[in-house]
């Protein structure tokens, strides 16, 4: 019975690890398992966004419009999320130099994103968030892209 007991112990600890390690994330996986796609997510009135672009699994959309005004694809997407800005701010710079996006401002803090660039003739983007006052723990971005 003894022996069992010392068995057990040992079998328990590993398990227990096994099992944690199981469910934390490497810390790159953030795009991965928390970020999906415009496209993926089926976001309606979302004509002129990049169908690429994450966003968070199931945020919560609160505006979007496309436009096509004096030959100017514009569109704009509003959204609130649970995530954190780091994450967030993360998520879009790795995508700004993925898609080797021109670059201007890019400000990345505890409370506050702005990401955007411009490139006169052809594009301009921004992607402006804050943390929410009205819900502790989130944020609130809009996402703006204009094609000439």
């Amino acid at each position: 019975m003894m022996a069992q007991k010392k068995l057990a112990l040992p079998l328990l600890i590993l398990l227990t690890a096994a099992g944690l390690s199981a469910c934390s994330g490497s810390g790159s996986g953030a795009d991965q398992g928390h970020f999906r796609t415009i496209a993926q997510e089926s976001v309606s009135k979302a004509e002129y966004l990049p169908g690429d672009l994450p966003i968070p699994a199931g945020a919560g959309i609160t505006f979007t419009e496309g436009k096509l005004v004096d030959g100017k694809k514009s569109s704009m997407l509003v959204y609130e999320t649970e995530q954190s800005m780091a994450e967030l701010g993360t998520t879009y710079q790795k995508y700004v130099n993925d898609k080797k996006l021109k670059r201007g401002t890019q400000i990345v803090d505890r409370n506050n994103i702005i990401i955007n660039g411009k490139v006169s003739g052809a594009y301009s983007y921004s992607i402006i968030g804050s943390s929410s006052d009205s819900k502790p723990g989130g944020a609130e971005i809009i996402v703006t892209w204009i094609v000439n």
